[in-house]
């Protein structure tokens, strides 16, 4: 199975995973969810131009954040949002108003990635 597909399914799956995860009530899970549906579409589409960001553990999360804001700016802010909702999730995991904005953004991500390269995550 190739990088693209092997990812864009990964993606698909987590996406997925939140969404049931939310109508659960499992805040902290959404948060983990949805950040990484969305690093696995960018390592699907990176993966287009040879780059596995996966392969270096350490600097992944940084180089995916970079790659996405250079190569889609105008989902800048909504990588900014997922990330910082992520966060809260994560320390706080009891806001189920944060976790329906870290879907909301998990979705406009990965509609915007299927709307400018026609690669679907859904």
């Amino acid at each position: 199975m190739g990088d693209l597909e092997h990812h864009r399914r990964l993606a698909k799956e987590k996406r997925d995973a939140a969404i049931e995860e939310y109508d659960k009530g499992r805040w902290t899970v959404v948060g983990d969810l949805t950040i990484k549906a969305v690093e696995q579409a960018i390592e699907a589409l990176a993966s287009l131009e040879n780059l596995h960001f996966h392969m270096k553990p350490r600097s992944a999360h940084a180089n995916r954040i970079a790659w996405i804001k250079e190569k889609f700016p105008d989902l800048s802010k909504y990588m900014d949002m997922l990330w910082g909702t992520y966060g809260a999730l994560g320390y706080e995991g009891v806001d189920g108003e944060r976790a329906k904005k870290a879907l909301e953004a998990m979705e406009v991500i990965l509609n915007g990635l299927e709307r400018e390269t026609g690669i679907r995550f859904k």
